[in-house]
């Protein structure tokens, strides 16, 4: 039998490396030889949540071992895989986000447009009738609330309120209480430097011939971040000409306030935000109210701006 290796996308949120790390629970017990790993290192929300629970990290993803195959969680595209992964290896894609990878074969696919991969990985283990472990379940919560901004994101559906309550029946957490000690670890600059910031949580997309990087910080305190502007832009342009970078986008999420401001690292950033979006312009930034999904309220305007 082969070995199922599991992991999420470079720059790993929290809803990466739980989905991974449950899905190995799962499969495993669909009767798998499944291993969890992580494609970077993780944010102190992620750090948080796991020391929390008591569940251990888990290691970095590297070139495969004869006998191993690859399930991608929460990312499908080519710029967001584990350095040197042999695409002949990937076997199983479950994932919320569009579809563009291209697989050598027929493969294992579960797609589905909500709020969270956590929240597929909950709606499997239902579905299948296997069950949950309270660790398990509480882990699955967290993916979900971390990615959904606590069921507030536009990203949030049916599915991921109902199955939260789902799960909240074998986890037993305080969903408040748990959020708040969450974001409080999530807005932490505690160890972080500039770079991390923006890399962090980062993605490159292709929109139509363009590359685009487009960073976020998701934050109950937006002034500690704001504090380090001009330092956060220079480290964009920085990464932007390292990566050889058309466009490079950063969003700091004001959680409670439910907006962002978008940095704007120059002249054609500052140009295609007004052509996209109806924010206020200030100092090399737009105030977006109401915009704090990546995912749903900047990466498709982007590309569609980009593809004419």
């Amino acid at each position: 039998m082969s070995k199922l290796i599991i992991v999420g996308h470079k720059n790993p949120d929290t809803d990466s490396i739980i989905s991974a790390i449950a899905a190995q629970e799962l499969f495993s017990k669909l009767g798998l030889e499944a291993q969890a790993k992580r494609a970077g290192e993780a944010n102190n929300e992620t750090k948080f949540i796991l020391e929390k629970l008591g569940v251990a990290m888990p290691e970095l993803a590297s070139t495969l071992n004869d006998g191993e195959t690859v399930m991608l969680v929460d990312h499908n595209e080519e710029s967001q895989v584990f350095e040197d992964l042999d695409y002949s290896k990937i076997s199983h894609i479950i994932d919320h986000h569009k579809m563009s990878i291209k697989t050598e074969s027929p493969i294992f696919c579960r797609v589905e447009p909500i709020g969270s991969t956590s929240t597929l990985i909950a709606k499997i283990f239902f579905e299948k009738k296997i069950e949950i472990s309270q660790t398990i379940a509480q882990l699955l919560m967290a993916g979900i609330l971390s990615d959904t901004l606590n069921l507030t994101s536009p990203t949030t559906t049916a599915d991921d309120k109902s199955l939260l309550a789902e799960l909240n029946v074998v986890a037993k957490i305080d969903v408040e209480n748990f959020v708040a000690e969450m974001f409080k670890a999530k807005s932490s600059l505690e160890g972080i430097s500039v770079e991390d910031i923006i890399r962090i949580d980062y993605k490159t997309f292709e929109m139509g011939s363009n590359n685009v990087g487009v960073g976020t910080w998701e934050t109950t305190m937006p002034a500690s971040v704001n504090e380090k502007k001009a330092e956060i832009i220079q480290a964009l342009l920085n990464e932007k000409v390292a990566a050889k970078l058309d466009y490079i986008f950063f969003t700091v999420v004001d959680i409670l306030k439910q907006n962002c401001q978008l940095y704007l690292v120059g002249e054609k950033e500052i140009e295609l935000a007004k052509q996209v979006f109806s924010g206020d312009l200030g100092d090399q930034e737009m105030l977006l109210p109401g915009v704090v999904s990546r995912k749903k309220q900047i990466v498709p305007q982007l590309t569609e701006a980009l593809s004419k």
